[in-house]
């Protein structure tokens, strides 16, 4: 199997979730920044990671980084977006991976014509209810598909600080734990070749 040099930047839950998922086969982290060079520091001392930048910005220059995964706040993946795949790099971005089409389109473009690989971690494609959901539905056991509806929520403490409640951070709803129910389905659909439903 190849090595890769992961670069993190953000250290947050689902920055943390990565670097298990890589040690649990066999590799690790490369290098690590932060907006906060303490939370970086801290976060490669948990991690045995050996490099951490002083600044965010020097992960891009850095040509031993392979690809670079961008676990922080929304409203900064377009700015990392652009910088990384300009700089050669493939990216994981976590999801909502640009805050709009618009954004999403850019950086489609950029990877396409640099020749990188540009992917949204979307953890809900890999969960083993969703392949068996799948599975199921293109059966046809359960006859056409006409509707899908999906619940879901989360409880957070009221802080406008925080990225959930935040508006100028993209916070809210839709780019959480929203945009992960749109994706589901799009993914059903998608799989289906849906017609659109008549009487």
């Amino acid at each position: 199997m190849s090595k890769y040099n992961w670069a993190v930047i953000g250290c947050g839950v689902i920055a943390n979730q990565l670097a298990l998922a890589l040690e649990s086969r066999g590799s690790r982290i490369y290098s690590v920044a932060n907006r906060t060079y303490v939370k970086a520091e801290a976060f490669a001392a948990k991690y045995g990671i050996k490099k951490v930048y002083n600044n965010i910005d020097d992960v891009f220059d850095d040509e031993n980084v392979d690809i670079i995964y961008i676990s922080t706040p929304h409203n900064t993946h377009i700015e990392y977006l652009r910088k990384a795949l300009n700089a050669g790099k493939h990216v994981l971005c976590e999801k909502a991976i640009t805050l709009n089409s618009q954004e999403l389109n850019e950086a489609y473009e950029l990877a396409r014509n640099n020749g990188l690989v540009l992917a949204e971690a979307m953890t809900i494609y890999h969960m083993p209810l969703y392949k068996r959901l799948n599975e199921i539905i293109s059966s046809g056991k359960l006859g056409g598909l006409c509707l899908i509806q999906m619940n879901f929520g989360s409880y957070k403490d009221y802080d406008m600080k925080n990225r959930f409640f935040n508006r100028s951070l993209a916070g809210g709803a839709l780019l959480d734990i929203g945009f992960t129910r749109f994706r589901s389905q799009g993914g059903l659909c998608r799989q289906l070749r849906m017609k659109l439903c008549r009487r």
